[in-house]
């Protein structure tokens, strides 16, 4: 008598299949595995936050990684987007003057910054595999305040070169390590509004530089000698101090290499891995050449780095905003802004972005299959559209607020970063090395070419009279929302295909549960009837 088994369909989210070397196999030998991740069943409560909707125990575990992890992050995000951005309020506060950078210094002196965050990137990356991650994400922390600290005291252009080369690079792994750590432990349908919540704090980093650049120059320019620009420094770094220091106490270890501590219990460990399966191996970081090689062999390590290269020079738009402001103070005429409200004015920008970051998570996550393509092809058209319209219009209109508002909806095009970051995680999530790799690839390609685009698209000498610059912001928006679609193309073909080889592997299992061998007993029956 045969038995039939119900199959159960799988929804994956990733490729038909990752291959991933296991020690002690050789060369030819490899583990196959196909991505048969299914979404839970959700209730309303899920849409309010992941944690509302599992079993006690696995909520608690959460809300303890959320408390330690993703403050931490988001901590260390901010601490370096301010301690890389604050650069541009101090040239516009007193620097320029202070160091004579009349010409195009603070483009060169980005260019050293990113060509250091570059060279820094994938090493930095394939290092974290490798090395206590979380000690290592503290370090990198501990590292760039120090310099930023030092950036106080420059004195001349080349020693200004020096420090920024520096920052760079020690910056140059954090982010993506950041991301790295936060989608080993937490599964897809729960990362999009984690990882959104540490991007927004990109924004709040120089949210933060315009104010606290306003309030310094205001309470301490001159004190002691020193002119606020520089008392600034003094003041980013004693905040990214404390930051570290959470960071090196609070953020866990890779749930592979995790061990029991203040936190974290054993149980909470081995619930971390059994969640999580494709973390708890210690091959992770154990990869060869072999395995550069095959990851080639895949759409994601050109497509995501691409959209990513393109997408970061939409932003240069919206930074040409202080420069507009401040060019309407005129030499010899009364002052039209004050410093606080040059410092203030171009922050709607990163006040937009914030809100708009969460809502676009948000939505991700609401929509069929929690499509993540979306959100970057409508961030991608506002960065076709609106640099287009501030090229095309006048630098000085008779009605300020309309190219005000102009800047301000900028922002709209700097919403998809968070849910772009989860789109990598997922595509990857069962190949944990790839996952770095790619995230390293995309940091780095979208600041090699950081590093000298704007230098002729957004010459600081220019500023704020860039139209040409705005319209090549444009173009990259254009390759952007046609990568976009792109993506969202091939990764429907892959979840398709890994469906189908889903359905193929239940219809195997149906065909061998159903065929199920005579025993001896009815052997010998069929024999003593012959």
């Amino acid at each position: 008598m045969s038995n039939s088994h119900p199959v159960e369909k799988v929804e994956p989210r990733s490729a038909v299949a990752a291959t991933l070397n296991q020690p002690g196999l050789s060369n030819n030998e490899v583990i196959t595995s196909v991505d048969t991740y299914v979404p839970p069943k959700r209730t309303w409560k899920s849409y309010i936050w992941s944690t509302l909707d599992v079993p006690k125990d696995e909520a608690k575990f959460l809300t303890k990684l959320d408390i330690t992890l993703i403050t931490s992050a988001a901590l260390g995000v901010m601490i370096r987007y301010l301690d890389q951005v604050n650069i541009t309020n101090a040239f516009n506060s007193g620097m320029k003057e202070d160091l004579e950078l009349y010409g195009n210094e603070l483009n060169f002196a980005n260019a050293l910054w990113s060509a250091a965050y570059v060279f820094g990137q994938i090493p930095s990356n394939l290092l974290l595999t490798r090395v206590n991650a979380a000690r290592y994400i503290a370090f990198l922390e501990f590292a760039w305040t120090v310099f930023t600290f030092g950036t106080s005291a420059v004195k001349n252009t080349s020693q200004l070169y020096a420090v920024r080369f520096f920052v760079g690079l020690f910056e140059a792994g954090h982010f993506p390590a950041v991301m790295y750590v936060c989608s080993s432990y937490y599964k897809p349908h729960e990362l999009a509004r984690r990882n959104s919540l540490i991007q927004i704090f990109v924004s709040v980093g120089p949210l933060f530089s315009g104010f606290l650049m306003a309030a310094v120059y205001e309470g301490l320019d001159g004190v002691r000698g020193w002119p606020g620009w520089r008392w600034m420094y003094i003041i980013c770094g004693a905040i990214s101090l404390p930051c570290a220091v959470w960071t090196f106490f609070a953020m866990p270890q890779l749930p592979g290499r995790a061990k029991p501590n203040w936190i974290f219990t054993q149980a909470e460990i081995d619930l971390a891995r059994a969640r999580m399966p494709t973390e708890k191996k210690f091959y992770t970081g154990l990869f060869k050449w072999k395995d550069i090689k095959r990851w080639h062999t895949t759409w994601h390590v050109y497509l995501f780095p691409f959209y990513f290269l393109c997408a970061g020079q939409i932003g240069q738009a919206g930074s040409s905003m202080i420069f507009w402001v401040k060019s309407y103070n005129v030499k010899g005429k009364p002052n039209v802004f004050s410093v606080a409200e040059i410092n203030i004015i171009p922050l709607g920008i990163n006040i937009i972005t914030i809100i708009g970051a969460l809502t676009s998570s948000w939505i991700s996550d609401s929509l069929p299959g929690s499509a993540r393509w979306p959100s970057m092809v409508f961030a991608a058209l506002v960065g076709v559209v609106i640099p287009a319209a501030l090229g095309a219009t006048p630098v000085h209109p008779p009605n300020r607020g309309t190219r005000w508002a102009l800047f301000y909806l900028t922002s709209l095009a700097g919403t998809a970063a968070g849910v772009t970051w989860t789109f990598v995680n997922e595509t990857s999530r069962q190949d944990p090395e790839k996952r770095a790799y790619v995230g390293a690839m995309m940091n780095a390609f979208a600041y090699i070419f950081t590093a000298w685009v704007p230098i002729f698209t957004f010459p600081t000498s220019k500023q704020p009279y860039v139209n040409k610059g705005m319209f090549a912001t444009s173009g990259f928006a254009s390759a952007a929302l046609l990568t976009a679609l792109a993506i969202g193309y091939l990764d429907h073909r892959d979840k398709k295909r890994a469906r189908l080889l889903g359905d193929d592997e239940g219809h195997k299992h149906d065909q061998e549960s159903n065929s199920v061998p005579d025993s001896p007993i009815d052997e010998k029956s069929s024999e003593l009837r012959a």
